[in-house]
């Protein structure tokens, strides 16, 4: 069985463009093994960040049907993580308060949370560590710099152990040095965890 499986699925953004024949996206049929990586690369407006949403739940295709680990998606999904191009740490928290941010929020972490918390901290500080960023624990957004801030914002999208990992062109606003590094660095945590990785970009 795939682990995610898109069978003709359409998009329209409202009932009066489908009405019209204008989707966002059109019959897409996708199936990706567990444990696979994979890039889905084309231009800016192709509807790359919509597949995205759908493979999320956050949007309802039009048309046919998507299933994540063999469930329906109805709704947004628990099992998955995302990371875009803008990192959007909180300001005000520190690095390992960001990266534990989706611990308070999501079930069942939300509720064990108190309880767990030196726990979870210390999978949030492990996980910085294996990104190069031991020693920042404590410190503020605006004193990293980009490539932190998007390594932060990584971990921050894997905390949680997602199933399947969506990558928004997480990259796209770093230098080529930087880049370079941190596909290095995504590299391994995949080899070393093997969760499902599906990255949209413009970059070939």
């Amino acid at each position: 069985m795939s682990f995610v499986d898109f069978d003709k699925v359409w998009l329209a953004y409202n009932d009066e463009l489908q009405a019209q024949g204008r989707y966002a996206v059109e019959d897409i049929t996708l199936k990706v093994d567990a444990g696979e990586f994979i890039a889905i690369v084309g231009p800016s407006g192709c509807g790359k960040s919509t597949f995205m949403k759908l493979a999320t739940g956050l949007r309802m295709p039009s048309k046919g049907s998507i299933a994540i680990a063999g469930a329906p998606v109805t709704g947004p999904l628990k099992i998955s993580g995302m990371s875009f191009q803008a990192p959007s740490l909180l300001p005000w928290r520190t690095t390992i308060d960001n990266v534990l941010l989706p611990l308070e929020i999501v079930e069942p972490h939300r509720s064990q949370f108190k309880a767990r918390r030196a726990e979870y901290r210390e999978r949030a500080a492990e996980l910085l560590r294996s990104v190069g960023l031991a020693g920042y624990e404590d410190k503020l957004p605006h004193q990293l710099s980009g490539g932190m801030q998007q390594r932060a914002s990584i971990c921050r999208a894997l905390i949680h152990e997602p199933k399947l990992l969506l990558l928004d062109e997480p990259f796209g606003a770093l230098d080529a040095f930087t880049r370079e590094e941190l596909w290095c660095t995504l590299r391994d945590l995949w080899t070393a965890r093997r969760f499902n990785v599906i990255l949209v970009t413009h970059d070939l």
